[in-house]
């Protein structure tokens, strides 16, 4: 892919710049790799906060959930162990995207919660978002771009 730019000034320092700016758009992996590793942290940050990347706190477990499960009383919100769901989180990156997910097969209930054609069991599993960007990690990747772009 060829950015073009086309620019209708005197200054040859600005359209230089522009130029620049338009070449390393084509490839943008550095700055794709530093946002994935973003993504990943704003995850990671959330588990640790018990907190959706905007900041509003997870639901408490259900009291039933902690009555069928007592060892979770007092513990985590969801699970932070070798197996589970924070550490299945993986961020990747090309010359142009940045990505973050997890490969379990549950992950997505826990991000957007249960719906009302689900089974009784997970209908009532609330949404406790994980992935995500707070304004502290938007201007991150703001920096990342723009630090890239006008290097």
């Amino acid at each position: 892919m060829s950015n073009q730019i086309q620019v209708e000034h005197n200054s040859t320092a600005v359209i230089d710049v522009l130029q620049q700016i338009a070449d390393k758009m084509d490839d943008l992996t550095p700055a794709m790799q530093e946002a994935a590793a973003t993504l990943e942290d704003a995850a990671e940050q959330a588990f640790s906060d018990e907190r959706a990347p905007t900041g509003e706190p997870w639901e408490a477990l259900s009291d039933n959930y902690l009555k069928q499960n007592p060892k979770r009383v007092g513990g985590q919100i969801l699970q932070v162990s070798a197996g589970g769901l924070a550490a299945s989180i993986e961020s990747d990156y090309g010359d142009t995207w940045a990505s973050i997910g997890s490969n379990k097969v549950y992950a997505a209930i826990h991000q957007f919660g249960g719906t009302p054609e689900m089974p009784a069991g997970p209908r009532n599993i609330p949404a406790r978002p994980y992935l995500g960007l707070d304004s502290q990690s938007e201007n991150d990747l703001l920096e990342i771009l723009g630090g890239f772009l006008l290097d």
